[in-house]
């Protein structure tokens, strides 16, 4: 079942770069069995925040020494039995584990969150969106929607699969109400940067749109808080909060 995870672990040396989130994420969560190649993948990776990133955006001051992971596992099974993890290994650099939280949200929980015709999301690491062989680093209402849809559709049970019309009628109703942030570019590898959105954005539907209209925005947008939003989310980009 979907759920919202933390592990905790001795701070890195250095920041992990994206390839080496996708690596660690990639080793506590797939087998010899998963599509190492798949085009949507049963998790989310979120960023590595220091103790002093945690000070800067909580006031709280946590561990002087102790490193934060967010991950989301979007799958409708149980999470994979290598979990939790003694360690977790960023390129050259082997983390052991000290702590680990577990939030379930199991779908049948999120389809029945409750209707939301208005959400605030934080953007906590980069946010773009691929189209056409272009990155578009803006938070963009319909592509949001979109990247929740397919990632919905793609591993929910069949009963509470989002159907064609219910998708349309959302992607129709949703609009961007206000916005504040800035690009923020992130190393790929040595010469190569990715750039993208970190901010908040409000999203708001038109006053027209119906009840379940309402509802399925509402789920969705909890979902965003497990799944992330945009390009690239195993590999650290598009993670968010969400607030309604």
């Amino acid at each position: 079942m979907p759920a919202s995870l933390v592990l905790k672990f001795a701070t890195p040396p250095r920041p992990p770069l994206p390839r080496q989130l996708l690596g660690a994420a990639a080793q506590l969560f797939e087998t010899a069995d998963s599509d190492h190649h798949a085009e949507t993948k049963p998790f989310a990776v979120g960023p590595v925040v220091t103790p002093a990133e945690l000070h800067s955006s909580t006031g709280s001051p946590g561990s002087p020494s102790m490193a934060i992971w967010r991950l989301g596992w979007l799958g409708d099974g149980d999470l994979p039995q290598t979990w939790p993890p003694r360690a977790v290994r960023f390129g050259p650099c082997a983390q052991q584990v000290m702590g680990f939280d577990v939030d379930p949200w199991p779908f049948a929980r999120l389809a029945s969150v409750g209707a939301a015709r208005r959400v605030r999301l934080r953007m906590l690491t980069p946010t773009f969106f691929s189209r056409n062989g272009r990155d578009l680093p803006l938070p963009e209402p319909v592509l949001i929607v979109r990247s929740l849809l397919a990632r919905w559709n793609a591993h929910a049970p069949a009963v509470l699969a989002v159907g064609d019309d219910a998708a349309r009628e959302l992607v129709g109703a949703v609009f961007l109400d206000a916005v504040s942030g800035s690009s923020r570019q992130v190393p790929v590898t040595e010469q190569i940067r990715q750039v993208g959105f970190v901010g908040e954005a409000e999203l708001r539907l038109l006053k027209t749109a119906s009840a379940g209209t309402a509802e399925l925005f509402g789920a969705l947008m909890r979902f965003a808080a497990i799944a992330g939003i945009g390009a690239q989310t195993t590999h650290g980009f598009g993670a968010v909060e969400v607030t309604r």
